[in-house]
């Protein structure tokens, strides 16, 4: 890949983050040399990669919810004029590759992972001693293991050496190399993180908790099971970990679909199938969207609200009901049904009074047949609502096998995206793009 993520000018930037100062190194701005000695400036360039991936319509939670939910039928639309979008929306074929959504995937989470590989290989030079060292490592490892995960729930491959001409790797060494960096992180954060780190670090992001909750992700799709769910029950539900945001840097999904030009909610079904369909009294409906006049119609229609009705609203770095789920799903993936069915009825039954979040189904305890296939039939179900434009949809769609674009009843319009041209054109080693 490209080496193009560096330049000889330092910028450092002041925010205000919630209710706390920190400040931050724009990543795209730095030299090795200004932060390879300084504890202070790799916690503001860990600050900076927290930037780069949460906030900014560049930034990897516009794309990756976007790309997701228009792959997969949760959003509709709005301007055909926003030619990424449109193409997204289209599918197949229609998906070039220097679509701007694909590219700014791919180039931000690079971006992401680079720079966790500078404070990586600095910090043991920079720190005072090893607790200090590992406690500036295991932030950097959360966010390249986020990066690579991230980008191989969209790319078949992805190249995990951070250097020109990279070789690509296969999905399957990607997870397992998550998994590790995942591992190695946790260690670091039980032995204990060093209060001159975290600190100076943003500090809505729980740690602790969003490893684990990482790794009972990947673990699942990975298909290790036993160890998804050992992974998802050592996450404190009752916590939040958050990307927050404020007026000078607003939440990216709010303010872009608030100009009611770009992309909104498709309807409240949640992209499922007619046979699928949310139960009319499932309180997770109202949660996430809501009818009001669409400007560019001057109807009625569907908007996103939960966590994206204001640009002040934090987004979930992950959900506690996603950990419930995982658990569901790798307990019938095992044929382990009554466990799974208890998992899920967590979902089910779940009020919002109940939920860190305010999140809650409301609805009976799961009735249908004890079945393998009917039970994670009903844990597909309640993923894509309850993980509604967390950019997971993509993927679930794969991994439960529903149809897909070659398929009758299409439920998504492509597999995973052609690889862009801002890597192709640099990279001789880019295997040939999917057919879809």
């Amino acid at each position: 890949m490209k080496s193009i993520y560096k330049t000889f000018i330092v910028v450092i930037l002041l925010t205000s983050i919630s209710s706390c100062d920190k400040e931050f190194i724009d990543p795209i701005n730095i030299s090795d040399p200004e932060v390879e000695g300084s504890v202070d400036n790799l916690i503001r360039l860990i600050n900076g990669i927290q930037q780069r991936y949460s906030t900014d319509r560049a930034g990897a939670i516009y794309n990756t919810v976007t790309a997701s939910g228009l792959t997969a039928d949760e959003l509709r639309l709005i301007n055909p004029g926003n030619l990424a979008e449109a193409e997204l929306t289209n599918g197949g074929n229609e998906i070039s590759i220097n679509n701007g959504i694909v590219r700014n995937l791919w180039g931000e989470l690079m971006l992401v992972r680079r720079e966790a590989l500078t404070v990586l290989e600095s910090a043991d030079a920079a720190a005072s001693d090893e607790a200090e060292a590992n406690s500036l490592k295991a932030y950097a490892l959360f966010y390249r293991a986020l990066a690579n995960g991230s980008l191989i729930q969209f790319f078949e491959q992805v190249p995990l050496a951070t250097e020109k001409e990279a070789q690509f790797n296969t999905r399957a060494e990607v997870l397992a190399d998550v998994i590790t960096d995942l591992n190695t992180a946790l260690g670091y954060v039980q032995a204990g993180i060093s209060s001159s780190v975290s600190g100076g670090v943003f500090q809505s992001v729980d740690l602790e908790n969003s490893i684990q909750a990482l790794l009972a992700r990947y673990h699942l799709m990975a298909g290790n099971y036993p160890e998804a769910i050992n992974a998802a029950g050592a996450v404190d539900l009752s916590v939040q970990s958050t990307w927050t945001y404020d007026a000078a840097v607003p939440n990216p999904i709010s303010e872009t679909y608030g100009t009611n030009n770009v992309v909104e909610a498709k309807n409240d079904e949640f992209g499922l199938p007619d046979d699928l369909l949310p139960d009319p009294a499932d309180e997770r409906i109202n949660f996430y969207v809501t009818i009001a006049n669409d400007p560019s119609t001057n109807e009625d229609a569907f908007f996103a609200v939960g966590f994206f009705d204001d640009n002040l609203d934090d987004i979930p770095v992950y959900l506690p009901g996603e950990m419930s789920l995982i658990r569901a799903e790798a307990f019938a993936r095992q044929n382990q049904i009554t466990e799974a069915i208890s998992a899920l009825d967590g979902v089910l039954t779940k009020t919002a009074a109940e939920d860190a979040f305010g999140l809650g189904a409301n609805l009976p305890a799961y009735s249908g047949a004890a079945t393998q296939e009917a039970v994670l039939e009903e844990i597909y179900r309640n993923r894509r609502i309850e993980l509604f434009m967390t950019g997971m949809s993509l993927e679930d769609s794969r991994r439960f096998d529903r149809p897909g674009p070659t398929d009758p009843d299409a439920e998504r319009n492509r597999n995973f995206y052609p690889y862009p041209d801002t890597e192709r054109d640099n990279n001789p080693n880019t295997p040939a793009d999917p057919a879809i």
